[in-house]
């Protein structure tokens, strides 16, 4: 079986009884099609999230400043209206984040670390979930080695409190599986972001 994305999951949840069943047998007969606004940052939004993680990661607006720069560089009148939109919407997305203080989402002092795909995947149901942090970073709390991470994700029509809910249960099952044999995994540190509206997990 193909793994999926946990936006895939709520897409499934929201289905009724009969239709979730196809969806599940889908999975096991073919891949399934790239959704166009996948929240691990598929094609659509490659552009804002990847701006947005480099910005939280080197704690500097510059990648979203440098980033807005190439996408108006990149509209042309040649360009379909498909196009013109998916980057006027990476466009709004960077302009929410241009003078954001990721610090505040922050402990003071921390260590970026790599990210791992050995147990990148966990199973809900029997259903393999890809899991895709943006950013995975160490750091000292109460004399203990701690480990926290953010997912910023983005779906047009938004997320519900409790779907992005999912997602933070899933970085914390990542984390768990990859870091806890080292590092106390900070549930509190457990950041998922939809970068449409602002939402956030924790909410603090």
């Amino acid at each position: 079986m193909k793994k999926i994305s946990v936006n895939n999951i709520i897409i499934f949840r929201q289905k009724p009884e009969k239709s979730q069943q196809t969806f599940l047998n889908s999975l096991k007969r073919k891949s399934l099609i790239q959704e166009a606004t996948d929240s691990s940052g598929g094609n659509y939004w490659v552009r804002s999230l990847s701006a947005i993680s480099n910005a939280f990661k080197e704690i500097s607006n510059k990648p979203i400043k440098d980033k807005i720069s190439e996408i108006v560089d990149l509209f042309t009148p040649k360009l379909t209206k498909q196009t013109k939109d998916m980057y006027q919407r990476n466009l709004n997305i960077l302009h929410n984040y241009e003078d954001f203080d990721f610090s505040k989402w922050l402990p003071e002092k921390i260590n970026i670390v790599s990210k791992t795909s050995k147990k990148s995947i966990i199973y809900l149901n029997t259903v393999p979930v890809q899991i895709n942090p943006s950013q995975i970073y160490t750091f000292d709390k109460d004399d203990k080695k701690c480990v926290g991470a953010i997912w910023f994700v983005a779906r047009l029509e938004g997320y519900k409190v409790e779907e992005l809910g999912m997602f933070a249960e899933a970085l914390f099952i990542y984390l768990s599986n990859n870091f806890d044999e080292e590092y106390f995994v900070s549930l509190e540190n457990c950041l998922v972001v939809h970068v449409l509206d602002k939402k956030k997990l924790p909410i603090k």
